[in-house]
């Protein structure tokens, strides 16, 4: 026996991914505050690589606004690519992070005798160097709680 079933949306459930989506956006603006002051308070403007996330705060900054206004595919094309080359950014900041932290092992006479696994994990976990590893982390979680406020846009829940 097919049964048919015919969706109905109340008000009350109408609200909801509304409510979602202002959540998301508003954890993304925490993310993105907190990362520009971490990033303020140590200075990281030295050198032109250190500028990197700097830039991608700026264009999580403008899809944040662009989301907050719009609602439509393109929006959501815009701030989905934006949100990948955030992700770009972010792993590349890990990395570096991480590549800082193994070289400044090198100054301890033992490290040449740590194993290779043993020296990138201490320079992952930052028992060798000052560089935060997962700081860049900050970027690419603003990046994906800008992602999944796209999936709770009016035109993605119609299929559009």
């Amino acid at each position: 026996m097919a049964s048919t079933s015919t969706t109905t949306t109340s008000p009350k459930t109408a609200v909801r991914p509304a409510l979602v989506r202002l959540g998301l956006l508003g954890l993304a603006a925490i993310g993105i505050m907190g990362a520009a002051l971490e990033l303020a308070f140590e200075r990281h403007w030295q050198s032109p690589v250190q500028l990197i996330p700097w830039a991608a705060l700026a264009l999580l900054g403008f899809a944040l606004a662009l989301l907050s206004l719009r609602d439509s595919p393109r929006t959501t094309t815009v701030v989905r690519a934006i949100a990948l080359v955030v992700l770009l950014a972010s792993a590349y900041g890990v990395f570096m992070h991480v590549s800082v932290n193994h070289a400044a092992g090198a100054a301890d006479p033992a490290w040449d005798r740590l194993s290779p696994l043993t020296q990138w994990w201490y320079a992952l976990t930052k028992s060798v160097g000052q560089a935060p590893p997962l700081a860049p982390g900050m970027l690419a979680q603003s990046a994906l709680l800008l992602t999944v406020a796209t999936l709770t846009s009016r035109h993605q829940a119609n299929g559009d």
